[in-house]
């Protein structure tokens, strides 16, 4: 079964595709310190675990996914979180 995207590749979207290649390129050749790397790639990790638990119908907002992957406590908002067994 052939996947059919829901979408058309535009003008826009191409422009955008080009854009995100271009700052990838500036960002893999920037001298950056291994600290402010490190604090990218979490920063970059946890907006990517948001957005992709969002989409799932995971309803923790940024500050709560930032919160687990710092082991802190989130703040129930009347709802149980269940362990899977």
């Amino acid at each position: 079964m052939a996947f059919n995207p829901k979408y058309k590749n535009t003008d826009k979207i191409l422009n955008n595709l080009r854009e995100i290649a271009s700052a990838r390129e500036i960002i893999e050749e920037a001298c950056l310190s291994p600290e402010l790397e490190e604090r990218l790639r979490r920063r970059a990790l946890i907006r990517s675990a948001h957005a992709s638990t969002a989409l799932a119908g995971n309803k923790l907002t940024l500050k709560e996914v930032e919160a687990l992957f710092s082991w802190r406590k989130i703040k129930e908002k009347c709802r149980t979180i269940k362990m899977p067994t």
